[in-house]
């Protein structure tokens, strides 16, 4: 169906802008799924990963820290009353209930001085691992940094190739735009709205937009129509534009 006149070099640059809407189409969703900021978002990913480990075991050794220190403070006041008490008994002098009694005790405390020493030596082990925990965090974190700044370099360089064919692209296309019927630009901007292309060549009698075999009366119809008549797609609605092959 005609919708309206337009010399046939005009129509063509219709497609020159279709190709150069869809390259633009294109370098959109490249942007939006960038690769190189995938690999970027999953390093940052893993360096908050780090940062909390590292946060934990920190929290982690501060814990043991005080543990380790009331163990040893506890320690020390089991050893100084077991050596006041083994002074009492060298010392003399004492009933025998007395000097039962400070045995019995200088065993208890025996005893409990050897508790202490293995729940200090068992803490202080412990303590080591998480103090290397927290070094070995410390040197992903300084790795992750490092490669965060490589990525976000070759990021940002793809960033600025992408901006630049954005810029030469649309510069193109206002080119091509140029001096356009404004009810012709007005058509091709409806028909790319609706069926996400403006316009597209008639390839022996299939639109190549919607891939569609148009029936032979169609055919007919627009291979003896006027060069300067502007055709739909009655399949997709899209202009389509007649060449020698149509």
């Amino acid at each position: 169906m005609a919708l309206m006149k337009a010399d046939p070099t005009v129509q063509r640059r219709l497609v020159d802008i279709a190709e150069l809407d869809l390259r633009l189409g294109s370098l959109a969703h490249r942007r939006r799924s960038l690769p190189e900021q995938g690999v970027l978002d999953t390093l940052e990913a893993e360096r908050r990963a780090a940062v909390e480990s590292a946060a934990r075991a920190r929290i982690h050794v501060e814990d043991l820290d005080r543990a380790i220190a009331k163990l040893s403070s506890d320690l020390d006041a089991v050893r100084r009353r077991r050596a006041n008490d083994a002074d009492l008994l060298a010392a003399g002098g004492l009933s025998d209930r007395q000097s039962t009694e400070l045995e019995y005790e200088l065993g208890s405390l025996h005893r409990r001085e050897e508790n202490l020493v293995a729940e200090l030596s068992e803490l202080t082990e412990r303590h080591e691992a998480v103090v290397a925990d927290v070094r070995h965090s410390g040197a992903i974190i300084t790795d992750l940094d490092a490669r965060l700044g490589m990525a976000t370099t070759v990021r940002d360089t793809a960033l600025a190739e992408l901006e630049d064919s954005v810029t030469a692209t649309t510069a193109e296309r206002a080119r091509q735009a140029e001096d356009l019927p404004p009810d012709l630009l007005d058509l091709y901007s409806r028909s790319g709205a609706e069926a996400g292309v403006g316009a597209a060549i008639l390839n022996g009698g299939r639109c190549s937009a919607c891939a569609m075999d148009l029936d032979r009366t169609t055919v007919s119809a627009f291979r003896t129509a006027p060069a300067d008549e502007v055709l739909t797609c009655p399949e997709c609605g899209v202009i389509v534009v007649r060449t020698d092959n149509s």
